[in-house]
């Protein structure tokens, strides 16, 4: 198992704020920052695929590096990650949502997010397909049930906050991973998720519609200290509450191909 690298957390002497100014600045900690939702919206991770823009160099979207199966950070300094190397994740909370696009022959694109399946959804069997079974609304649009790990990357430039969104055959991945996070106990208590780290690597999956990369998720041992879980606490209860939420610059399920025989 991969080690996990600790979190380095800056101190006065190396932060780039003037030591005298760091205990004023701590005291006036937030003031002039937006907490409004709609400003603290937490930008995504995906596993890019070999039809991904980012990695089409002809592409607008083009991020030099990505290649199938590495792992995007979007508006990360660097938002590349080698799939094999992987990164240290923090999870800190956990929600499921109703994601409604605009089905792609139609121009694509989402719609809402739903936190139950609108009544109106009808169950969907693709004639060409048996075992492919969509919900679809009156509209036409499409409804793909999507699970959510928000927590901390951490990264080169500190820990950064994402949401790992989760679809089709990443399902399995993250029920796994939920499963190993409830298997984290101490004296026969269950721990915190932000308790803990987790290595994400991707691995190469291929059935009868193609191949795609998915997450592989490993323990990799407790926090480091105070400053880390206590700020894995403070992003829990910021989604808990609703002071941030899932960006909704949200793309189509990134595992097209298993997503084809579900």
């Amino acid at each position: 198992m991969a080690k996990a690298k600790a979190l380095t957390v800056v101190k006065p002497e190396e932060s780039a704020l003037p030591a005298e100014l760091f205990d004023m600045a701590a005291q006036d900690a937030g003031k002039g920052v937006s907490t409004a939702q709609e400003d603290n919206m937490v930008p995504l991770v995906y596993v890019l695929q070999a039809l991904s823009p980012q990695c089409n160099k002809r592409n607008g979207a083009y991020i030099e590096g990505a290649e199938p199966g590495a792992i995007l950070l979007k508006n990360a300094p660097k938002p590349i990650v080698n799939g094999e190397e992987g990164m240290t994740f923090q999870p800190c909370a956990f929600f499921k949502r109703w994601v409604e696009w605009v089905p792609r022959e139609s121009g694509g694109g989402i719609v809402a997010s739903h936190v139950d399946m609108p009544s109106d959804a009808k169950k969907v069997t693709d004639a060409k397909n048996p075992t492919k079974v969509k919900f679809v609304r009156p509209n036409g649009n499409e409804l793909i049930e999507t699970r959510y790990h928000a927590g901390f990357a951490h990264t080169d430039s500190g820990p950064l906050p994402y949401v790992i969104p989760f679809t089709s055959s990443g399902h399995t991945v993250s029920r796994n991973w939920m499963f190993m996070m409830g298997s984290k106990q101490v004296n026969g208590k269950r721990m915190p998720s932000w308790a803990s780290l987790y290595r994400l690597t991707t691995i190469e999956r291929t059935n009868a519609a193609g191949t795609w990369f998915q997450f592989k998720i490993s323990d990799a041992g407790w926090v480091k200290g105070r400053v880390d879980y206590d700020m894995g606490k403070q992003l829990h209860e910021a989604f808990e509450t609703g002071a941030k939420d899932v960006s909704s610059d949200q793309e189509t399920a990134v595992d097209e191909a298993a997503s084809d025989v579900m």
